[in-house]
């Protein structure tokens, strides 16, 4: 089925030039940008479309508007949020420079491990169902992106399961980065392992072994590292002990 072409606005060209040249260093923290007059006249568009493309870039981390001295960069790394995140993936073709993937990684486990663990103690029949219906449709699902979804789905439905009222609202946050990942994941390690690797991941559900599945995510998470060129399994201990 062909999808629809949809060209991008304006204001998202206008928003997408801004952050290319901030990620590319072209302008940096704390340079002054020029006046929206400015910059309308220079872009050839129209100030209305200068004055919303910098509030969402200020709501995105990569603006600051200060009274007295105008429109300056931000400092990103500290001021921005998930959709700075994804700004940055889409500007370097759907990857992470080696420390963000770090860190994605190391926050899954803190999030996912605790909520195997608790799981599998606490689980009941049904829910072992549901995990494996979850797993049964990421086996169906269509094309690679169809299947990304159905693991983050999966995963998501442990935190979920879990009883954590707040683990799944922050999956739900990352959900746009974390599909992207599984994309990613899925061509390393292919679909078929990584279907074993649900079926493992239910079995210790369902026996009550958190240890084991706790280790089995562990492992996963050092073993795409390692293919991804991220340095992620020298923090073995340091992770393993927080």
């Amino acid at each position: 089925m062909f999808q629809k072409i949809i060209a991008p606005s304006i204001r998202e060209l206008f928003i997408r030039q801004i952050q290319e040249m901030i990620l590319s260093g072209e302008l940096l923290p704390g340079d002054r940008m020029p006046t929206e007059r400015e910059l309308a006249d220079e872009m050839n568009v129209s100030k209305t479309v200068v004055h919303e493309g910098i509030r969402e870039l200020c709501r995105m981390g990569f603006l600051d508007v200060a009274s007295r001295q105008g429109v300056t960069v931000a400092d990103y790394a500290q001021t921005g949020n998930v959709e700075t995140l994804l700004a940055i993936m889409r500007y370097r073709g759907g990857h992470l420079d080696p420390k963000t993937a770090e860190s994605l990684l190391a926050v899954r486990l803190y999030i996912e491990g605790p909520a195997l663990r608790k799981l599998a103690e606490n689980h009941t029949a049904e829910d072992v169902l549901l995990l494996r219906s979850l797993r049964d449709a990421a086996a169906c699902a269509p094309d690679p992106e169809a299947v990304a979804d159905a693991f983050f789905r999966y995963h998501r439905t442990v935190a979920f399961l879990s009883g954590n009222t707040l683990t799944p609202l922050i999956f739900n946050a990352f959900s746009p980065i974390s599909r992207m990942v599984w994309v990613n994941y899925l061509r390393i390690f292919g679909v078929d392992a990584c279907l074993r690797q649900l079926d493992a991941f239910t079995d210790a559900v369902e026996e009550g072994n958190g240890e084991r599945a706790y280790g089995m995510l562990w492992e996963g998470l050092v073993e795409y590292a390692a293919r991804a060129g991220v340095p992620f399994a020298e923090r073995r201990t340091e992770l393993m002990d927080s």
